[in-house]
């Protein structure tokens, strides 16, 4: 601010012909194109002189920046050059300003900061601020370095940018040295910096801290008030945020909440599941005028997303009279959260072309559907919308080629981002680990850590999964450690139930189950579901029966307890016991989560089978024997087919998609190895099948794929099957039905 006072107050002290007047008025309107039309005039009738005047220059450039005329700004550049202009500091902070907020390109502004000839605090404010925008803190801190060393003091613009990096950055330390400094300065009471101090501390979660900057200010704003409740709902403490709004709004303070503070307490109910709180604070935002703020609108259909009240959110949506690129990304992120992954697509139709700032959004809806040809066209329309600079829409991409099995994809894309954020790596070392690539997730995880990247609660998720999956029992250990020791974060479910799987999988059972035990979240049952799992395939049957009963006196309604304890039973040749087990989940109404799969047709962007609704096909008609035999195929446990080692299951599909004809043979140890050990005849590595929830049994997948109208020519010969005869079940092991 006080250097556009400086610079109005040169242009004050100077006299401008008839024409340099005009040029300023329709600068000072935004009237770039009349402005630029003048001066050209102006030029080829010599009433202006050709070395233009260098606050006139300025004046022009920051109006370009102002109406978002990147081409317009680099023509003025043009001129500044042939001019000589460039060594007058309004003139150079003014490109900087024009570049760091429209150019795509980051390293255009740093060039043009590197040949400014006088470099003020100002310039070095505003390549600070930059670098910190794009998402690199460490360059912006050492800038900051070779600041001092040329006796450049620090304004209070630029200090509150520093600690916007090491909030960035969640270096607790540095931010106390910034802190340190602001004191230092005499800037300790500026509200800019007191507000870039609290969200700091809030990020590095030493709430009381923040709280303590917020309560030492003589006199707090609106903004402050928005800071310290961002602070808290960032923190997981929604409920102060909502006490703490109520305290500004009937404190007698005189303040009135705008758009940011509606957003955060919004964002607190929504986190809260509060419906009828959102509810009145809609009211509130009508009753204040702020129904077309954009951040308040698009805070509005999240918390009704995120509530469940997708009608709410599509009513407001619907209401809104101008509906930007904000809102319609706001209400796809809506559908996203809600697993509404093609109405996200409907709502690209009607939309059209996207705007490059809901494409990470439609990215999400590919990676929801596992559609990995959609997600390439939509990654082609990134790159022609002149991309490569979204750091959110990179990490969607490379999080859709992960999931979707697609890694070097994933890996292209991540070596070629210009600016990495923790999101990015985050997702890239959790791409190399779910697809077994677990030596790479290590090796990318110390190169985070050289990059100066503080790891955070899912970084270690990725970190652990991937030395579960490989076997590195001693870097599990170590890393388990770590998180708390160098960084310290506390464990949770997730790190527990990597670490538990790990020692499962290396058949450390006694060691997984003290390391339960010891944990705060012991009483959750998913924990001890991945133990039960582990002694089941170590065949310890007298650990998994005692942990399998544990599992139930914790949590009844879990019907994983008793599908896992039944599994047991059958697999020792218990199966009275397993007939009980299924007899008591039956009496206790425990049911079965039904699973379901994800198909991509050329017709649809999903089809996915629910064996809870039959309807879900893509056909709309079903044969009445193709039914029978699903069902019977439901109620087929392939647990129970480890005493049929000899026997085998054959299933013989005729195919006619292509001349010829395709037999597969499928056998009890194919069966248990799952789908990806089948050859099947009818994927390409463009079509993915994706399992979001419950596994389902291979027999259940290879039927939806007749069934849902993919191949609609095939036709089906059952060769031999095994069903199980509850009533019969002790003599289950010798007999067969033949279909």
């Amino acid at each position: 601010m006080m250097k556009w006072r400086r610079h109005y107050s040169i242009l004050a002290t100077i006299t401008p012909t008839p024409t340099e007047s005009q040029i300023l008025q329709h600068c000072q309107n935004g009237a770039l194109p009349e402005a630029m039309t003048l001066l050209n005039l102006s030029s080829q009738t010599q009433t202006l002189n050709p070395t233009l005047k260098p606050v006139f220059c300025a004046s022009l450039l920051q109006t370009c920046t102002k109406t978002s005329s990147f081409s317009q700004g680099t023509q003025l550049h043009a001129h500044v050059i042939k001019c000589g202009l460039l060594a007058d500091r309004f003139v150079g902070n003014s490109l900087l300003s024009l570049y760091f907020k429209l150019s795509p390109h980051f390293s255009q502004a740093r060039s043009l900061f590197d040949a400014l000839s006088v470099k003020d605090v100002i310039a070095w404010t505003s390549i600070i601020s930059g670098y910190v925008q794009v998402g690199q803190p460490n360059h912006a801190l050492h800038l900051f370095s070779q600041m001092l060393g040329l006796a450049v003091q620090p304004n209070a613009f630029t200090l509150s940018s520093l600690i916007k990096a090491s909030s960035d950055l969640a270096n607790l330390n540095l931010g106390k040295c910034l802190h340190a400094v602001v004191i230092s300065h005499g800037f300790d009471f500026n509200r800019v910096i007191s507000s870039a101090l609290i969200d700091m501390y809030g990020k590095t979660r030493v709430v009381e801290d923040a709280r303590r900057v917020f309560d030492e200010l003589p006199e707090q704003d609106v903004v402050c008030w928005t800071s310290v409740i961002s602070t808290l709902t960032r923190n997981d403490r929604f409920k102060e945020a909502v006490r703490l709004f109520y305290d500004m709004h009937k404190g007698g303070f005189g303040l009135v909440p705008d758009g940011f503070t509606f957003g955060t307490l919004l964002a607190a109910c929504a986190n809260l599941g509060w419906l009828s709180l959102g509810k009145e604070v809609h009211g509130k935002v009508v009753t204040v005028g702020m129904c077309g703020n954009v951040v308040v609108e698009s805070s509005l259909l999240d918390m009704y997303g995120k509530c469940g009240a997708i009608r709410y959110s599509r009513m407001v949506f619907d209401r809104l009279g101008d509906k930007n690129s904000v809102s319609w990304t706001a209400m796809l992120g809506v559908y996203c959260q809600n697993g509404e992954f093609e109405t996200v697509f409907d709502l690209v139709r009607e939309r059209g072309v996207a705007e490059i700032y809901s494409l990470g959004t439609i990215i999400r809806a590919c990676s929801g559907l596992a559609a990995v040809r959609q997600g390439k066209e939509v990654h082609c329309q990134y790159v022609r919308k002149g991309g490569w600079r979204d750091v959110i829409v990179e990490s969607a991409l490379i999080d859709l080629y992960a999931k979707c099995g697609c890694v070097s994809f994933a890996h292209r894309v991540f070596l070629s981002m210009e600016v990495r954020n923790l999101i990015t790596w985050n997702a890239m070392i959790g791409g190399f680990a779910q697809n077994g690539r677990g030596r790479e997730a290590l090796e990318l995880f110390e190169d985070m850590i050289k990059e100066g990247m503080k790891p955070d609660y899912i970084t270690f998720i990725t970190v652990l999964f991937a030395c579960s999956h490989t076997g590195l029992v001693d870097q599990g250990r170590k890393y388990f450690a770590l998180m708390t020791t160098e960084y310290g974060i506390k464990p949770g479910v997730e790190h527990y139930t990597c670490m538990i799987d790990l020692l499962g999988r290396a058949e450390l059972i006694e060691e997984a189950e003290n390391l339960l035990l010891s944990a705060d979240c012991r009483y959750d049952h998913s924990i001890w579901a991945v133990l039960l799992g582990a002694c089941t395939k170590c065949s310890d049957y007298v650990t998994a029966e005692r942990i399998a009963r544990k599992m139930i006196e914790l949590e009844p309604d879990f019907h994983l307890s008793y599908v896992l304890l039944g599994n047991i039973y059958r697999a020792v040749g218990r199966w009275n016991d397993a007939l009980e087990i299924r007899k008591l989940m039956e009496d206790r109404g425990v049911k079965k989560m039904p699973g379901k799969s994800w198909n991509e047709s050329e017709k649809r962007k999903g089809s996915h089978f629910d064996l809870a609704n039959m309807t879900n096909f893509g056909k709309s008609s079903v044969s009445s024997v193709g039914k029978a035999i699903l069902i019977g195929t439901y109620r087929l446990e392939i647990h129970a087919l480890k005493e049929f080692e000899c026997a085998c299951l054959k299933l013989c599909i005729a195919g006619r998609k292509t001349p010829g004809s395709y037999r597969l043979c499928l056998d009890s140890k194919a069966l248990r190895d799952g789908w990806t050990e089948i050859d099947n005849p009818w994927t390409n590595d463009d079509e993915a099948d994706n399992d979001p929830s419950q596994e389902l049994c291979l027999e259940e997948k290879i039927w939806y794929k007749l069934i849902s109208g993919l191949h609609p020519s095939i036709s089906i010969h059952i060769a031999a099957d095994y069903l199980l005869d509850e009533a019969t079940n002790l003599r289950a092991r010798e007999e067969k039905i033949l279909l």
